[in-house]
């Protein structure tokens, strides 16, 4: 999952390079139509990938100890 989720990132990556080298209305639309959902896309699921993995919850038993 992790590689999927970067390539959708460089995909837009790309998307945007392409808008900063030339900026044109057509690299313009490229970049919110393929750039933009691509990075939100990639960014879900890594997220989501996260989420799954647990990296979000605190599970230090060590913060719930009292200091000797």
């Amino acid at each position: 999952m992790t590689r999927i989720a970067c390539l959708f990132v460089l995909i837009s990556i790309v998307a945007v390079t392409l808008l900063a080298t030339n900026p044109t209305g057509r690299t313009a639309i490229i970049f919110s139509f393929v750039g933009m959902p691509a990075l939100v896309v990639g960014m879900a699921i890594y997220g989501i990938q996260r989420w799954r993995e647990g990296a979000f919850w605190d599970n230090d038993s060590s913060a719930e100890k009292e200091p000797s």
